[in-house]
This record gives C-alpha cells, sequence and structure tokens, in this order.
C-alpha cells in the first residue's frame, strides 16, 4: 500500500540493536581471527559500539515521535526508547568494570562483551515488545547469556553452581511464562499487547485469569520478586562480580519494562491481578529487607537488597492499574510509569556503583566480597570508601541522593492513585533497609582496619570510570532529576 512503512523504514527503528548486533559479530570474529593475541581491544569496540547505538538511540529519542515496527510487533515509544537508554547505559558501564575485573582476575575471553551485548540487545525487545511471542524472544536472547556468563569464571565451582542454578529455574520459569502466554491467546486470540486492552473485557474466562497468573509468575522469575526470588542469592554470589553487577541492572530493567507493557494493556481487567501484585509487592519489600540485615557477603546483601527494590518497583505496578480510574488515576498511572523508569535508572547507577567499588578493589589474589573487607576502608582508600558511602545512602534512599528521589516518585504516585497501604509499608521498609545500608558504612568509616592495606589491582582504569560515572550521576540527578527527564525524555 502506498504510504505504508517499508523493511527499510522497520530497520531504521532499531538500529541501535542492529549496531549491536554487528559489534557482537565483529568482536566473535576479530578476537578469533585478528587480535586474539591483544585482548585490551574487545572491551574498546565494545564500548564504542555501545557508545554508536547509545548516540543512535538519544537521537531517536529526540527526533522520532514513536512508531509500530514489524507488523506491528515492536512498539518504538517513548517507553521503548527511554529503556533502550538505559539498558545501553548499564551495558556502557558493565563493560568498563568487566574490563578491570576480567583482566585482574586473569578471565579474559573473547566471548564475554559479545555476549553481553547481544543480552543488551535481547533486553532491548523485551522493551519495545508489543507483541507476547516477541517478549518471549527477547526475554530468551537476555537470558542465554546470562546462564553462560553466570558460569564464565569455569575454575569456581560455585561460578558453575550459579550457573546452573539459574539455567534450571531460568527454563522453568521459561516454560510457565510461554503457557501463559498460550493460554492468554487461547482467550482472547491475540498475542499484540495494543489489542489486549480491547478484547480482555470480553473475554474474561479462567483460561484468561490463569494465563496471567503464570505471566505473573514468569516475569516476576526475571524481576526476583518473593517468592520467585530462590536463584537470586546463589547466583549473584557465585557469579563474577561484572556479571553480577550487569545482570542486577539489564535483567531488572528488562523484567519491569516488561510488566508496566504487559499489566499496562491488562488495565481494564485489573480486578483480576492486583490482589496478586500488591500481595507481591508487600512479601517482596518485607522479607527482601530482611533477609538483606543478616547477610555478611556484600555481593548476597546486594542480592536481597535488589529483591526489596522489586518491591517498590511492584508498587509502581500495582498503581498502574488505577489509570482508567478516571482523571486522578489516570494522573497516578502516568506518575508511576514515569517514577518507575527514573527509579530504573537511580537503581542501576547505584548498584553498578557499589558492585564497581568491589570490582575496583579486588586483585588477582583476593576477590573482595565480605563486608568485613571493607573494614576500614576509609583509612587506606578515603576516595573508594566515599563512593561507596554515596552509593550506599542512595540504596537506602537517604536525600539528595538519586535513589530518594526515586523512592519518593513511586511513593508519590501510590498515594495518588489510592495505594495508601502499598505506601505505608513502602515507608517502613525503606526505614529498615537504611539499617544495613548504613551498617556498611560504619564498618567503612568507624572502624578500625585489621589488615594492611590491599595491593593495588593490576588494572583498574575501567572500574574507576565507571564508579566515577555512577557516583556523578548518583548525585547530579538526585539534585537535578529534571536534568534526566530532560536527557532521556521521560516527560515529553
Amino acid at each position: 500500500m502506498p504510504g505504508s512503512p517499508t523493511i527499510w523504514d522497520d530497520l531504521t527503528l532499531i538500529l541501535p540493536l542492529i549496531v549491536l548486533w554487528i559489534t557482537s559479530f565483529v568482536l566473535l570474529l576479530g578476537d578469533v581471527v585478528v587480535w586474539k593475541k591483544n585482548r585490551d581491544l574487545n572491551p574498546i569496540l565494545a564500548i564504542v559500539g555501545t557508545l554508536i547505538a547509545l548516540g543512535i538511540a538519544v537521537y531517536q529519542t529526540i527526533s522520532l515521535t514513536g512508531d509500530k515496527a514489524f507488523a506491528r510487533s515492536l512498539n518504538m515509544d517513548a517507553l521503548a526508547q527511554v529503556s533502550m537508554i538505559a539498558l545501553l547505559v548499564t551495558g556502557l558501564l558493565a563493560i568498563l568494570l568487566a574490563w578491570t575485573y576480567l583482566k585482574n582476575r586473569g578471565l579474559e575471553r573473547g566471548e564475554y562483551y559479545p555476549l553481553m551485548l547481544l543480552s543488551v540487545s535481547g533486553a532491548a525487545l523485551m522493551g519495545a515488545a508489543n507483541d507476547l511471542i516477541v517478549l518471549f524472544i527477547g526475554l530468551e536472547i537476555l537470558s542465554f547469556a546470562l546462564y553462560v556468563m553466570a558460569g564464565f569464571s569455569r575454575s569456581d565451582i560455585r561460578s558453575e553452581e550459579a550457573s546452573i542454578k539459574y539455567f534450571l529455574l531460568g527454563a522453568f520459569a521459561s516454560a510457565f511464562l510461554l503457557y501463559g502466554i498460550a493460554l492468554v491467546y487461547g482467550a482472547t486470540q491475540t498475542t499484540q499487547l495494543s489489542e489486549l486492552a480491547s478484547r480482555v473485557h470480553s473475554a474474561q474466562t479462567p483460561m484468561l485469569v490463569a494465563g496471567i497468573g503464570l505471566l505473573i509468575v514468569g516475569l516476576g522469575f526475571k524481576a526476583a520478586v518473593i517468592p520467585f526470588h530462590q536463584w537470586t542469592p546463589d547466583v549473584y554470589e557465585g557469579a563474577p562480580t561484572s556479571v553480577t553487577a550487569y545482570m542486577a541492572g539489564a535483567a531488572k530493567i528488562a523484567a519491569f519494562v516488561a510488566m508496566l507493557r504487559v499489566f499496562d494493556s491488562l488495565a481494564p481487567v485489573s480486578s483480576v491481578w492486583l490482589g496478586a501484585i500488591q500481595a507481591l509487592a508487600v512479601l517482596t519489600m518485607v522479607f527482601g529487607n530482611l533477609l538483606a540485615i543478616a547477610q555478611t557477603n556484600v555481593k548476597r546483601m546486594l542480592a536481597y537488597s535488589s529483591i526489596a527494590h522489586a518491591g517498590y518497583l511492584m508498587v509502581a505496578i500495582a498503581t498502574l492499574a488505577h489509570r482508567l480510574d478516571g482523571p486522578r488515576g489516570a494522573q497516578a498511572g502516568e506518575l508511576a510509569m514515569t517514577g518507575s523508569l527514573f527509579y530504573l535508572f537511580a537503581y542501576t547507577f547505584m548498584t553498578l556503583g557499589a558492585f564497581g567499588v568491589l570490582i575496583y578493589l579486588s586483585n588477582r589474589g583476593k576477590d573482595y566480597q565480605q563486608i568485613e573487607d571493607l573494614r576500614g576502608l576509609v583509612r587506606h582508600d578515603p576516595r573508594t570508601a566515599y563512593a561507596m558511602l554515596f552509593f550506599m545512602l542512595s540504596l537506602g534512599g537517604i536525600p539528595p541522593t538519586m535513589g530518594f528521589m526515586g523512592k519518593w516518585q513511586i511513593f508519590y504516585a501510590a498515594l495518588s492513585g489510592g495505594e495508601i497501604m502499598l505506601a505505608i509499608v513502602m515507608a517502613l521498609t525503606s526505614v529498615m533497609a537504611a539499617f544495613y545500608y548504613l551498617k556498611i558504612v560504619y564498618v567503612m568509616c568507624f572502624e578500625e582496619p585489621r589488615e594492611a592495606a590491599p595491593a593495588p589491582a593490576q588494572f583498574s582504569f575501567g572500574a574507576s570510570l565507571s564508579v566515577l560515572l555512577s557516583a556523578a550521576a548518583t548525585i547530579l540527578f538526585g539534585i537535578m532529576p529534571g536534568l534526566l527527564y530532560t536527557l532521556t525524555g521521560l516527560v515529553r
């Protein structure tokens, strides 16, 4: 038809993904054929490819008003564009961290960076999916890369165990998600999210209810909400720290952007799923923080912390259910959408920054993971200790950090949408979380070190730059949150 989009129009809309795919293929072939003895080219080329993709994504966010591509299976709207920017920033910071970590730990192998770039593309597909089948494909691209990366330290039995656990539980959760998609299709005769909203009212059957329940299970696993969180602590602890840092950011962004899309489409039947989301939010906030308090391993503590943060984001999903309840509900739904995206940015910067500090301190002889390893850090490395201080304050939601602004936006959206109980639980559990974050601050700043200053890492440029960028963003966007909105187009 005249005026209908061509394949070139569709390819233009996914140009950042194409850049990631080309870069990953160049890295795979180049490492084997061209520069096998110069492994430093791998992270440099990965950074260049990611920066090009990020530049294109930012340009598209500014210049494009959003459109559907590939027979309406992808929706390149503001949500897709902002989530793609968030994922590319996550990938860029994670590449910098891996550059330091892999080099210092003797794990430089050529497949790491292509796997990471492919997983970023899968996460971005989830964020742009307008079809449940495309969402599932994006999830599998993301997940299969992460399964391999979790076991990247082949000589470490904990890494191998993390990979196997993640694969087995992930495959089980994928089966739930796929079966849920099949049931939703059986009830509505469509898998396109833009059509679900108009069909679910006339299809409120046990099949649809069961399908929505299975979607919650499948997506809840990837988002690490309780009780679908069992994989998180062991995988976070056992995987190489650079993988854990990347996984914490990218998987969370992909899962929650997908949930925003799915449950926004299912808002007309929110009575079917709202109670389950509310219950999961409360369980995740309460038990995520309670379990984090008892941890002595920083990576496990951050794993349970990520579960608690998933609970805060579930509050935004619950608030989204009220977007059809008149003007006030529509405003609350919009606040929940923008607030959760801001929070995902905040979570990425403060979590990757915290893992970046551990990577910066680690060397070939010791992988810093225990809280005791940070004892008296301010005495022999004050800059690193103060960077960790900012990340802990932000994770705890203490002003004027970015974490506080993100929590405040979701809290305000919940109040606007009438989710008073969830807002109260969110406030109380945030106070609870301050205990274990400030415990790390106390150990670093007020206790004497038990051993001499650690030997400096052989190579620290990547981790240093990543920590610096994360700390700057955590403080800058905490003081000037509107700047992030302007840069990413969160509000048009």
